[in-house]
């Protein structure tokens, strides 16, 4: 049975439609007052979220941009999206839960060792029975690794520049939206944070 990384609701801002701050202080929390539960009870009880490391991944000057193809979630076939991320797991409980959770995806889904985080914000919405249950830690992910979907039967992935990106905002799932609407406007993609450096394997 999967176990999946969360806190109470509680801990978290009242839910909007944007990119939230995320405070220094909520940070600390994700990252060192978080527990596991059975994913099939975290996905139906709404005192919890699930926390969500949610990795906007730029080479260069592109930005990777996948669409999906398949997969175990109907409503997210066919839909674009600029992000890698998944569940947290018992297997990244080691000093950040969070921050190992985000260099695990990177590794698997695209094959990303070297690179450095900044966080974002985070993302909390009500709008769905899903968006009720999860919350989404955002970070701009600079990679020294060409990025390379590892599941094409499931992903097709490539580097697009900012304008192909905004090309097909309508047709982006509604966290790559959330993030697309930050960055309008600003010069740049640029995170607010303290960089985490990574190198090497996951494991």
């Amino acid at each position: 049975m999967e176990r999946v990384y969360v806190l109470p609701a509680s801990a978290f801002p009242p839910a909007g439609d944007g990119l939230m701050p995320l405070e220094p202080g909520l940070l600390k929390k994700i990252e060192r007052e978080g527990f596991f539960l059975e994913r099939t009870q975290a996905e139906e009880d709404p005192s919890y979220r699930q926390v969500i490391p949610y990795a906007l991944v730029r080479y260069g000057d592109r930005y990777l941009l996948m669409r999906r193809k398949g997969g175990n979630e109907a409503r997210l076939r066919g839909l674009y999206t600029l992000g890698v991320g998944g569940h947290i797991n018992p297997e990244d409980q080691g000093v950040n839960p969070l921050l190992d959770g985000l260099r695990r995806e990177l590794l698997e889904e695209v094959g990303v060792r070297r690179y450095t985080a900044r966080p974002m914000g985070l993302i909390v919405m009500s709008d769905t029975p899903v968006s009720r249950v999860h919350a989404g830690v955002v970070f701009l992910v600079d990679s020294e690794d060409q990025p390379q979907v590892a599941e094409p039967e499931k992903l097709e992935g490539w580097l697009a520049t900012p304008e192909e990106v905004h090309a097909v905002y309508d047709r982006l799932e509604g966290w790559s939206q959330v993030v697309v609407d930050r960055l309008r406007g600003q010069q740049g993609l640029e995170g607010a944070g303290s960089p985490w450096h990574a190198s090497g394997s996951a494991g």
